[in-house]
């Protein structure tokens, strides 16, 4: 960090502002809303120092469809990381209700969100060790992930990557029935390994490769407790800020087959600069 950045971070001290209370005894709904508004500029004057020290931010759309189900699902992901390394990321997720085929932005539903916190410590120029956790919930079940994840820079061009991940997921207790059998009904872990491979040639476009393996106590796929996905990531640097990009995967259909289908993701990533 610069001399002028530490300067800045230390001008940018929190703000007191004082709201008259006389001005906030209309009605209960008035109360509710000024006091929920002076959180907020609390809340905003207390985070002038944190974003004075912030290293980068940005937000991450993308839509997905899968051609076999014909489903739409939708993510928004924000994501900030300090320069010292530890990093935030925020995930809102929508899917269209019910079972409807071929319908997008129309009657969506909370697919889940999702919290990560994770931290990039480096070993040395071209190696990266970043641990992470991450936090999913949906209606029914909560998903606690603990992942490892090593990168290493091959080239000014290419890169290689592995993670290992335990995801634990907590069903609902009203929802869990212990006489299913292989926990269909229950908690449920799955341990998955990853592993990636990047060009990134001195131009605007980018390529990743990114294979997993999933190992499960329950039926996945197939009629087994293991599964595979494939995807292929395309990315194009049209500014500094924004950045499109296309997905192409390899996942299954259900549980009990063997069929696979493709599953489409488009979607634009902006970084705030």
């Amino acid at each position: 960090m610069s001399y002028d950045n530490v300067y800045l971070a230390q001008q940018m001290r929190p703000i007191l502002i004082f709201v008259p209370d006389a001005v906030l005894t209309k009605t209960r709904k008035e109360d509710r809303m000024n006091t929920t508004l002076r959180m907020l500029v609390t809340a905003a004057a207390l985070g002038l120092p944190f974003q004075a020290h912030a290293d980068t931010a940005s937000i991450d759309y993308r839509h997905q469809y899968t051609d076999d189900d014909r489903a739409h699902a939708d993510r928004i992901k924000l994501n900030y990381r300090l320069d010292s390394g530890l990093g935030f990321e925020a995930e809102m997720k929508y899917r269209t209700a019910g079972d409807r085929q071929d319908v997008a932005y129309d009657n969506m539903v909370n697919n889940g969100h999702e919290f990560t916190v994770s931290y990039n410590y480096v070993l040395n120029p071209q190696a990266t060790l970043t641990p992470a956790f991450q936090m999913d919930s949906s209606s029914d079940a909560t998903t606690y992930k603990f992942g490892l994840k090593y990168k290493h820079k091959l080239s000014d061009a290419f890169y290689v990557a592995t993670r290992y991940r335990l995801d634990t997921r907590k069903l609902d207790r009203d929802k869990v029935d212990e006489d299913m059998p292989d926990h269909a009904k229950d908690d449920q872990r799955i341990n998955r390994f990853e592993g990636w491979l990047g060009y990134t040639p001195a131009s605007k476009w980018a390529y990743e490769y990114q294979f997993i393996y999933f190992k499960t106590d329950y039926i996945r796929y197939d009629n087994r407790k293991s599964d595979y996905e494939q995807n292929l990531i395309i990315k194009y640097k049209l500014t500094q800020q924004w950045v499109p990009f296309m997905e192409i995967g390899d996942v299954k259909v259900d549980t009990t087959s063997d069929d696979r289908q493709v599953r489409w993701r488009l979607g634009v990533l902006y970084n705030f600069k």
